[in-house]
């Protein structure tokens, strides 16, 4: 994991400078050459600058998987003040969908603190996303205390996942949903396992009824 990190870290720039080259001349064809294009070749350009997009965001992606972890410092962390910025930060969307979101009184632990915000972002704009169509999202955060760790619960009622999936989804890049059916990178929960891994705790997904999931993590209290 260490090596896959170090390679992340120094390849993703360099992979990133011909992806941009590319869409630079995509963009000076369209200008010089749009207008000569069919609409055949317009649909094939169009194909071209998406997936030259997609590659770069995956980049980033796995830049963004690698540096989880670089130059991190534990501190107090009062997961009430994080999540509430968190929901500041998701507001537009939490308003668009008409969103219910309830948090419970969450504790004050020993955590790293951007790391842990990454982790509650990543969970709750999830429930956002992969809600039911036609049915507004219904979102609830709570915390229980066990002797040696803090149990934290992200509930959703949108569309589930089978259980058959439940440990692929933490896997990088694996996704149940095509792009065009639900925009992102696949890794967002691979995030969210690395971050756990980071507090000694550990991640996984129920089924939450009658519909939805509900994520499970935990925090280590000793760190």
């Amino acid at each position: 994991n260490k090596e896959l990190d170090q390679f992340a870290y120094i390849a993703s720039p360099d992979l990133q400078e011909p992806l941009r080259t590319v869409m630079s001349f995509i963009e000076m064809l369209d200008e010089d050459y749009g207008t000569v294009f069919n609409e055949q070749g317009k649909q094939y350009l169009d194909f071209i600058n998406e997936s030259t997009q997609r590659m770069s965001h995956l980049i980033q992606a796995l830049l963004d998987y690698s540096l989880i972890g670089r130059n991190i410092e534990l501190s107090v962390t009062d997961c009430n003040v994080i999540v509430a910025s968190v929901l500041k930060d998701l507001s537009t969307k939490i308003n668009e969908s008409g969103a219910s979101i309830i948090v419970g009184k969450l504790p004050v632990i020993k955590a790293y603190r951007t790391e842990l915000r990454l982790l509650f972002q990543n969970l709750i704009a999830n429930a956002l996303k992969f809600s039911k169509p036609g049915i507004k999202p219904d979102i609830k955060i709570e915390c229980i205390e066990q002797d040696d760790f803090w149990q934290f619960f992200v509930r959703d009622h949108g569309i589930g996942v089978e259980r058959e999936y439940s440990e692929k989804i933490f896997r990088i890049f694996q996704r149940l949903h095509t792009s065009s059916s639900y925009e992102g990178t696949g890794i967002g929960l691979a995030h969210c396992t690395k971050i756990v891994d980071l507090h000694e705790g550990l991640i996984s997904v129920e089924p939450n009824e009658p519909c939805g999931s509900t994520f499970i993590f935990t925090i280590f209290k000793h760190l």
